[in-house]
């Protein structure tokens, strides 16, 4: 099934709170792949709501409306409201949202070698990932 959603590898979450602590919120799950007790699901709309905490951990549709996670993650993250936010992304380095992370003073792009396997995938993902540091 061609699905936009894709759960996070837990051994990408697991490296994410141990090199930063614990996550204070998911702003992109449901009750089946959240990472964090504090979360938003698709009825909530994160995308309308504060992200709020020291760590916030995002891994977003990954359809069209994917340049609108990365401006809010930005957004978010200048008004103070995270202090540290880390998505996982498709590896699009042609698209402008992925510019606008790269031109940022405060991210750090993190390339995965080879493809992931997203949550109940028996194969890896038909693309590469990476993980986006903001703060």
């Amino acid at each position: 099934a061609k699905t936009c959603v894709w759960s996070s590898p837990q051994w990408v979450i697991d490296d994410v709170q141990k090199e930063f602590g614990r996550i204070c919120l998911d702003p992109a799950a449901d009750e089946s792949n959240a990472t964090a007790h504090r979360f938003f699901t698709e009825e909530d709309d994160g995308l309308s709501l504060h992200w709020r905490g020291n760590l916030v951990y995002v891994n977003p549709p990954y359809g069209r409306v994917l340049k609108d996670w990365v401006a809010h993650a930005l957004k978010e993250y200048e008004l103070g409201n995270a202090k540290r936010i880390v998505m996982l992304l498709p590896s699009r380095t042609c698209t402008r949202w992925f510019h606008q992370l790269y031109e940022h003073p405060d991210v750090e792009i993190r390339f995965f070698k080879g493809r992931l396997k997203y949550g109940e995938g028996k194969t890896n993902a038909p693309f590469p990932s990476m993980l986006v540091v903001i703060g």
